[in-house]
């Protein structure tokens, strides 16, 4: 097992800082971030920015916007976005998701077929396929739950979605991530959260069959991942072990610990040939450190620690877990992009950076 290393932020030279938090880069590298609930795009690696589109918003909730702690507290935020391939739109918040074709300003409120008696969990991401469907699975965060998790599907842009796979009650907990496997021709689904919940699966690109591929261990707890063809990488996102960089190869199963981390993994993006994760601060017995990573690698086993960011003072469990937020998908550029989330001089902010003199492996 290769061991991961520290090093100070002197390896990035920071290049801009707007207001905002990151979102997710488009098949064509165009970078979307957002700012409350408002969608900005950029076309030139962040040295400008347009808005495009926007969420609805009602009065009582845009007064969150009043303040940043305010908009932390009532999670007045986009939580995830994905582009389709003719420039529509699908985004999601704590309470729904939503549509907009290209250039439309406003997006709409997805429909939804919720099985009868049911209710629905929004997602944490949101995935779009290579023909354009879009994928999400539900995110519920109630402990000790019993009710089905579904996973979603729209063949229409996102105006509609259904149930494309349904995880009996008790299976696991919420879908972390939805991702497709170009070699495999099927989607990874990741799965949390605790004793048997946690799992990796892959699902038929007709949704017509699931299998899990590992399951039941904490080190099968992931968000993201990154494919380099017969085997993914992952960081584990785990409060109840010491969280580490994994490979699984996808012939076999098998699973092997990489590198050590020292926070849990919700975020992962590649830059150029540069791939990114990083840590967030989530306090237990086993992750003690008060610092959100950022760490690089340029092969996926061997990873550099290049950033820390401390948690602020205020309480994570009202004002959020602090986290540096890195953009889904990947970019043809090298230049890194993320944003700050309860982190001291970072917070409320997309930082764009350059490394320096950068090489792990």
């Amino acid at each position: 097992m290769s061991t991961a290393t520290s090093h100070a932020a002197q390896s990035l030279r920071i290049l801009r800082r707007i207001s905002g938090r990151a979102l997710c880069f488009d098949a064509k590298g165009a970078l979307y971030i957002s700012r409350h609930l408002r969608i900005l795009q950029s076309i030139d690696d962040a040295q400008s920015w347009q808005e495009i589109a926007r969420l609805p918003n009602p009065g009582i909730r845009k007064a969150a916007e009043l303040t940043r702690l305010t908009t932390r507290l009532l999670r007045h935020e986009i939580r995830a976005l994905t582009v389709l391939p003719n420039g529509g739109l699908v985004a999601c918040d704590r309470r729904g998701v939503y549509f907009g074709s290209r250039g439309q300003t406003e997006l709409l409120p997805s429909r939804v077929e919720v099985p009868a008696g049911q209710s629905i969990a929004p997602p944490m991401t949101l995935t779009t396929g290579p023909n354009g469907e879009v994928l999400w699975g539900e995110y519920k965060s109630a402990r000790g739950h019993r009710q089905p998790i579904h996973v979603f599907a729209s063949r229409d842009a996102g105006r509609s979605f259904q149930v494309a796979h349904v995880f009996e009650g008790g299976q696991i907990r919420h879908v972390h991530n939805i991702i497709h496997d170009a070699t495999l021709g099927k989607y990874w689904i990741l799965a949390g959260d605790h004793e048997h919940e946690p799992g990796i699966g892959l699902l038929d690109s007709d949704f017509g069959g699931f299998e899990w591929v590992v399951k039941g261990q904490q080190r099968y707890r992931a968000v993201e991942l990154f494919d380099f063809g017969d085997h993914i990488i992952y960081g584990t996102d785990t409060e109840k072990e010491p969280n580490a960089v994994m490979r699984l190869d996808k012939s076999d199963g098998r699973v092997e610990r990489l590198a050590e981390l020292d926070g849990s993994c919700i975020y992962a993006c590649r830059f150029g040939s540069i791939y990114a994760l990083s840590t967030s601060i989530e306090p237990s017995e086993v992750n003690r450190c008060r610092e959100a990573g950022l760490w690089l690698s340029t092969d996926g086993s061997d990873w550099q620690r290049v950033l820390g960011a401390r948690k602020d003072r205020w309480n994570e469990t009202y004002f959020q877990f602090g986290s540096l937020v890195l953009p889904r998908g990947a970019s043809p550029n090298s230049t890194i992009h993320f944003s700050g989330q309860a982190v001291c001089d970072y917070d409320g902010r997309v930082i764009t950076v350059e490394p320096v003199g950068f090489n792990a492996g």
